[in-house]
């Protein structure tokens, strides 16, 4: 399945859980649509399965006759088999196919459709039930409890509650999960799409079962750095089980996934979760109970160990658990208002000797006294396990804004005499009212850990002795550059490589441009003067708009012919208000601010409160609209709904040589230089009708701009 058809899946999967929406929040409307889905996913494995089984016999699962002894014959067959199997059974007419066809068809009288709540609920309990006194039996057991057909949110009367459900069942029909496909995890990953969306929407109890991807993307490549395969892997705090499947992905096989979540609902969640992304029932084994006060997994080890806990949560503190071999050896618990040390210590208990261990905390755990500080010493001090302190950007958690930090633990450090501090804080993108993290911002959190690099204002690799001198308190202020701002530090390897780097681009580009000088008999701009390159840059286009120098054709020949255009000829433009957020930032109503086709091209914008057009910005090249859309609006703040983006009319026009162009041309006298964009489209430039002869000219200053850029960098 390609990236698109994903899209559109996770796209209809959506739409039909809004039918819903109107109905209860959130978190509620959740619970009814994966739970349905996760029956269709269980009716369409059964169905394949038992298909294979009866190939030989030359009919299909869904044409064995329930009621005949040759037919419950090949029923306890396929039953037994698929139990070993799979972990479960479906009769053919419990089929999920069978009750949305049976929903949404007439009933004898004609009248209305026929009555399915009571067969669906039977049959949700058959498949529980059917896994009884089997190994299977703990992951299936009440796995449908929250999905409550007697609910007055779903209606009134019992027909209106009989109708809606009935109508979510045959919309879900309609879509095919590809589960054919032993490699495809389309299914999977649309149930992450759909818990990662119901989160957005669920608000502060969002937190309680789902942790944003980027960040699970983080903790799961921290934890497998340096392996391909993993015995074990463990999240004390489990939620919807997201972030190990998260871990999954950076691995080529993991053997056994362990879990352990409080909330009833979203241990349910989880247990699914495995099941939809192909998990066999017998390599994964998520608990339900308090993790800290009773924990199900106590005399296990792991390799890698993942977990965003509950931030500052409350537990018991009980001196009972200074016997508790998870807290004993430590002189002191967790303080009763903040278990997050708690946590840390309980995973800290379960890591395996090669193991990696990483865990969100709040930023206080960083820094705050009492308990909390004896602990944080003594993992230092006395057991060397923190390898590192990673800082994230705030505003990234679903129902909290508070800063965050990433602890990593190993019991065998290979760099023991020093700890990592990577301050990721200011390095985010914006998505409506969330940050989040890009993929440029993990990558470079990942490269910095796995070569403990030191990057000015960025990361610090701090001693043990110097940790211990500021009385083993880690905010990252007081390691990540805690200089004054006004000084300047340089890293002379950095400038060295840079400078490099610089030189060798310099030299493509100044053989590019001579190629194109050579072509059009001018002399080359040697030297790195920026004054004479933009002087010499506006001499070309003038000496080309002239047609006083040419660029030849194959034939050595100038191209045949120029046309004189109208802009509005040439360029179209709309309103992007579905894009661009309402703003009090800037106003881009007066100005052209972005050029599309392919490539994109920001031309300017108008600053509402002073009046200043501000003109002749650096060009930056995009691959698509959205894209561009997204810089404008966070990069330069320019959030109008009124701003106008141009695009050509034609797949024969180079954007950037209409910029240049463009640039040339005398714009109408207006009170405070405002041009609305009307006044634009009735400008002329000359056109190369020769869509090469454009290219060639809009590829030759391109050069002579990322020389000017180079330079200036």
């Amino acid at each position: 399945m390609s990236e698109e058809q994903k899209k559109l899946l996770e796209q209809q999967l959506w739409n039909i859980a809004k039918t819903l929406r109107g109905k209860m929040d959130a978190d509620e409307f959740r619970d009814y649509i994966l739970g349905f889905i996760f029956y269709k996913y269980l009716s369409e494995k059964i169905f394949i399965f038992a298909n294979n089984e009866l190939k030989e016999d030359g009919f299909a699962y869904n044409e064995i006759d329930e009621k005949s002894i040759k037919g419950k014959e090949y029923l306890e067959a396929i039953k037994e088999a698929s139990i070993e199997s799979l972990g479960y059974f479906l009769k053919p007419s419990d089929l999920f196919s069978e009750i949305a066809k049976k929903g949404n068809s007439q009933s004898d009288d004609e009248t209305e459709s026929n009555f399915i709540l009571e067969d669906l609920a039977r049959i949700l309990k058959n498949i529980e039930q059917s896994t009884m006194g089997t190994a299977s039996e703990d992951d299936f057991d009440h796995l449908f409890e929250d999905l409550d057909l007697t609910s007055t949110k779903l209606g009134k009367t019992e027909k209106e509650k009989n109708n809606l459900i009935a109508k979510v069942l045959e919309h879900l029909d309609k879509i095919s999960f590809n589960l054919e496909d032993p490699k495809s995890d389309v299914l999977g990953d649309a149930y992450e799409y759909l818990i990662a969306q119901f989160a957005s929407g669920a608000g502060k109890k969002a937190g309680e079962f789902y942790t944003p991807q980027q960040v699970s993307t983080v903790l799961a490549k921290l934890v497998t750095t340096g392996k391909k395969r993993l015995k074990s892997v463990y999240d004390p705090t489990c939620g919807s089980g997201s972030l190990l499947l998260r871990v999954k992905r950076e691995v080529e096989d993991v053997s056994n996934f362990y879990g352990q979540e409080l909330n009833r609902t979203t241990y349910n969640l989880a247990r699914m979760n495995m099941i939809l992304h192909g998990i066999h029932y017998q390599r994964f084994n998520i608990k339900q109970e308090d993790t800290l006060e009773h924990p199900q997994h106590i005399d296990q080890k792991f390799e890698a160990i993942v977990a965003n806990p509950p931030f500052t949560s409350e537990w018991s503190s009980s001196l009972l658990f200074m016997s508790d071999d998870r807290f004993s050896q430590y002189g002191k618990l967790a303080p009763k208002s903040h278990a997050d040390y708690a946590f840390v210590q309980h995973m800290i208990h379960h890591l395996s000797d090669n193991g990696i261990m990483a865990v969100v905390l709040p930023h206080g755990a960083l820094y705050r006294g009492g308990a909390e500080k004896n602990i944080r010493q003594y993992l230092i001090e006395n057991r060397n396990y923190l390898d590192a302190v990673i800082g994230l950007p705030s505003n990234i958690f679903y129902g909290t804004t508070t800063p965050t930090c990433i602890l990593v633990f190993k019991k065998c450090r290979e760099n023991n005499e020093n700890i990592l501090f990577i301050d990721a804080s200011h390095n985010y993108g914006v998505v409506d009212t969330k940050n989040y993290l890009r993929d440029i911002d993990i990558e470079k959190i990942i490269t910095t850990y796995n070569n403990r690099s030191e990057i000015i204002k960025y990361s610090y690799l701090s001693s043990i002795n110097e940790i211990a001198k500021k009385n083993y308190n880690l905010p990252l202020s007081k390691y990540v550059n805690p200089l004054d701002d006004d000084v300047e530090i340089i890293d002379i390897d950095n400038v060295i490589e840079n400078f490099s780097l610089k030189n060798k681009e310099l030299e493509k580009i100044d053989q590019a441009i001579l190629n194109y000088c050579t072509e059009l008999g001018i002399s080359h701009p040697n030297g790195n003067n920026i004054f004479f390159l933009e002087k010499y840059k506006l001499y070309v286009i003038q000496k080309i708009l002239s047609r006083e120098i040419f660029f030849k054709n194959k034939d050595g020949q100038a191209y045949d012919s120029w046309e004189i255009k109208e802009l509005g000829e040439l360029l179209d433009y709309e309103q992007p208000s579905k894009y661009i957020v309402n703003s009090t930032d800037y106003d881009a109503s007066y100005a052209i601010p972005v050029l599309t086709a392919g490539k994109t091209f920001i031309l300017g914008y108008t600053n509402e409160t002073t009046g200043i057009f501000i003109e002749n910005l650096p060009v930056i090249i995009f691959d698509d609209f959205t894209t561009a859309t997204k810089y404008v609006d966070f990069k330069f703040k320019v959030k109008s709904s009124a701003m106008k983006i141009l695009k050509p009319k034609s797949n024969d026009i180079n954007v950037k040589y209409v910029y240049e162009a463009m640039q040339l041309l005398k714009f109408p006298s207006v009170e405070h230089k405002r041009y609305w964009i009307s006044e634009y489209q009735y400008l002329t430039i000359d056109v190369p009708v020769d869509m090469e002869e454009q290219d060639k000219i809009a590829n030759f200053l391109l050069y002579l701009d990322k020389k000017i850029s180079i330079i200036l960098n």
